[in-house]
């Protein structure tokens, strides 16, 4: 907010008083000189601003799944889903596939129990395609979730949409 005194001829800035122009070093010759240079101020402070936050704010790189193998039941249509829901066995191997723009890298994707515990699984990144296997030993929902996917890392790096696994049991039927 442009704050002028007449008394002082100066503008108060960041609790002091500006009584020339910053770049000429001469005393402001009007009110409407000081608030010119104010607005062109406030321009290039919010400039800086947007800068710095473009700057500290990392481009989360996208992890497109392409496949999904080894479960009992899946979206047709999964790219275009906000939330994907998985049915698999327990004791099953289900291996996710898919794009993910990083070098070569593995690491630990945390899986969120129904019951708050963690699991982690490996994922593996190879000439920018993942692979990850899961196996779940007992029934429940797990979840993945972008948050989940970027809680290792210092800052976040991905933007992943959620997957819930639902594990069920198999009934055991009589030979």
């Amino acid at each position: 907010m442009f704050n002028w005194s007449d008394t002082k001829q100066a503008i108060y800035l960041h609790g002091t008083y500006l009584l020339t122009h910053p770049e000429t070093g001469e005393r402001w010759e009007s009110k409407q000189q000081a608030q010119l240079w104010y607005m062109e101020y406030q321009a290039q402070e919010q400039a800086r601003e947007e800068e710095l936050e473009q700057r500290t704010t990392p481009e989360l790189k996208a992890v497109t799944l392409q496949a999904i193998d080894g479960a009992l039941k899946v979206p047709s249509n999964f790219e275009s889903l906000d939330a994907i829901k998985v049915t698999v066995a327990e004791g099953q191997n289900v291996t996710l596939t898919g794009l993910l723009d990083i070098a070569d890298e593995s690491f630990l994707v945390p899986v969120l129990r129904d019951d708050g515990r963690r699991v982690y699984f490996p994922i593996e990144v190879q000439n920018g395609q993942f692979s990850a296997t899961f196996n779940f030993p007992t029934s429940g929902r797990f979840e993945v979730s972008q948050a989940l996917l970027n809680e290792e890392f210092a800052q976040p790096r991905f933007r992943a949409t959620s997957i819930t696994f639902y594990v069920i049991r198999q009934a055991q039927t009589a030979a």
